[in-house]
Order: structure tokens, then sequence, then C-alpha cells
């Protein structure tokens, strides 16, 4: 088991207002701020092991605060709300289960809470004429499943040669990484993997 605690105090932290009067017709026209103090605070925690001999597992769980003291007045307001748009809480785990001496199976998970991305985009293309827009993205569990196949320890100068045969996004769910771009659905393939 493994347990980080963070605490960040950033002086003079840069910030974006998204407020419409200061969104003219470029996104590079947008108020910058400093906001005299932001404290970003968190905690990991990470538990791994074997359930029995064949079948380990881990899981990881991640809380993030972001906050901010000091004073602030319209229109830096939005600005100093944004920092809580952000994903607080995020879930990792996984299961490896050894079928075989030289087999593997490996099911991972994925969790992020929802979250708002500020997006700025040029319509139409070329025109130089910005829109700027708050983009929810929804929070999404997403699985992946692999078999690795380890095809030898030792080889001449060739390590640890594993063939691995994956599925990423196992259940096809449509979700936003945390810059707001649409992720790839399923997908297939296959990984081939070795040292020296």
């Amino acid at each position: 088991m493994k347990v980080n605690f963070s605490y960040y105090e950033m002086n003079d932290y840069v910030v974006s207002t998204s407020d419409r009067d200061y969104i003219k017709e470029s996104p590079w026209s947008r108020r910058r701020l400093n906001l005299e103090q932001v404290i970003k605070e968190g905690v990991e925690v990470e538990i791994n092991g074997h359930i029995f001999d064949p079948l380990s597992f881990y899981v990881s769980y991640s809380y993030t605060d972001w906050r901010y003291h000091g004073p602030h007045t319209a229109p830096y307001g939005d600005a100093v709300e944004r920092l809580d748009d952000r994903a607080k809480n995020r879930v990792n785990a996984g299961l490896r289960y050894k079928v075989f001496e030289n087999t593997l199976l490996l099911l991972d998970y994925k969790y992020q809470e929802k979250q708002i991305r500020l997006v700025c985009e040029e319509e139409p293309e070329g025109s130089d004429i910005w829109n700027c827009y708050d983009n929810p993205m929804a929070a999404y569990h997403v699985f992946d499943f692999a078999i690795e196949q380890t095809l030898f320890k030792k080889r001449g100068f060739i390590k640890d040669a594993v063939l691995k045969f994956y599925v990423n996004n196992l259940f096809d769910e449509d979700y936003e990484n945390s810059r707001g771009y649409p992720m790839t659905d399923r997908t297939y393939g296959t990984a081939l993997s070795f040292s020296f």
C-alpha cells in the first residue's frame, strides 16, 4: 500500500477569464490575470497484491482540489470558479491472471469524474473570428483487455520478448480527454516488446 499527500501553494497563478466582454475577435484577447495564491492539494492511494497465487490486482485512487485565497472581483470571478471545473476524482484498477507459465491476462479500468473545459474555435476556419464556449465532459468508465505471451526470457542478446494482443476501450465508451478531445473508439492491436 502507498499513500501520497500533496500540497502546493502557487503565487501569481496565471489564468484566463472567459467573460464575454474580454473575448472579442480572438481568444488571444482574453484577459489574463494573476491569482494571488492558488492552493492545489490532493491525496493518492495505491493498493496492490495477490488475491491468490496466479491472480494479482492493483487499485489506485486520487483526489485533487484547487482553491483560491485572495481578493477577486468581477469579471474575474469566472476564472476563479474555473479552478473548480477540473476532475477531482480518478480511479485506476486492474487484474492480472497468469493462465499458464508464460501467458498473462490483463484487465484494466479507468474512471474520471466529470469536468468542464473552455474551448475556443475559429469559425469559419480562416476567418480570424473565434467562438469560445464551455464544453462539459461527462464522467467516464473505460476498460482495456489484453493477453500477453512471453516468447522467451533470453535468446542471444535479446531478453524478455513478449507478444501482446489487446482491445482498448473494450465497451466502446464515448469520452473525452482532459483537453476536451474525443478519444478513440474500441481499438484492437498487437505489440511485440523486448529488451537488450
